[in-house]
Parts: structure tokens; C-alpha cells; sequence
């Protein structure tokens, strides 16, 4: 209920319904708008990395290396 598949899988909903969101609202700029919403000194740990991953998926870049390589570590998909 709780294992890393469960939270793999909320992160990847977090970051798609991020894309929608800042897409539909700022359109090209989107990327922009989520690397400054990520570098906010208020934004907790999670929001952040939310944020980070948002911003590299609209840059075009995809998942993160790293995510991918922890995900083949451990069994994520």
C-alpha cells in the first residue's frame, strides 16, 4: 500500500498533473514557471522535487537519469 511502487507511481501522477497545470496556464513559459516555483525557499522537500522534475520533463529532457537507474534498482516502473 505504502511501498515504493505506491509512492513511484504518486510522484509520477504529481509531476503529470503539474505538466497539465502550467501548461494550460502559462503555455511556452511552463518550464519557466516551474523552475522558479522550484527555487522558492518555502517549498518543502517533495513540492520541490515535484517542481524540479516538472520542469526538466518540459524542457524536454524526460525522467531523470537518476530515477530511471533507482527505478531498475528497485523494481520501480
Amino acid at each position: 500500500m505504502f511501498g515504493r511502487n505506491s509512492r513511484r507511481q504518486s510522484f509520477e501522477h504529481e509531476v503529470r498533473i503539474e505538466i497539465e497545470f502550467l501548461t494550460k496556464l502559462h503555455g511556452d513559459e511552463a518550464e519557466r514557471v516551474a523552475r522558479e516555483k522550484a527555487a522558492r525557499p518555502t517549498n518543502r522537500t517533495a513540492r520541490r522535487k515535484v517542481l524540479e522534475e516538472t520542469a526538466r520533463r518540459l524542457n524536454g529532457q524526460g525522467a531523470s537519469p537518476g530515477m530511471r537507474f533507482l527505478s531498475r534498482i528497485f523494481g520501480g516502473g
